[in-house]
């Protein structure tokens, strides 16, 4: 009786460890999945900033293009307006 006394404690103390066990690596899994859902939102958020810069970046060039554009268009139009009047001043002395 004493020999199966003894077995049955050392069973239950090996069941409380392992249950003991079991219920500490459950714990792990789920602190390690909320880890691995936050890095994967934060990835994704860092995703869209890089995203978000880079368009701003490229919206930033254009517009900067555009108005060089804008530029060059006017010193254009200002050159070609008083190549006619010169034209047109040396037709009158002409003429």
């Amino acid at each position: 009786m004493e020999i199966i006394s003894f077995t049955f404690g050392v069973l239950s103390v090996i069941a409380v460890v392992f249950a003991s066990v079991i219920v500490l690596s459950i714990v792990k899994v789920l602190k390690l999945q909320k880890q691995i859902k936050e890095l994967q939102d934060e990835l994704g958020h860092t995703h869209t900033q890089i995203f978000d810069g880079d368009k701003n970046v490229h919206q930033r060039i254009d517009k900067d293009v555009d108005q060089i554009h804008r530029r060059i268009d006017d010193a254009h139009s200002y050159i070609d307006s008083r190549i006619d009047k010169l034209t047109a001043s040396k037709q009158l002395i002409k003429g």
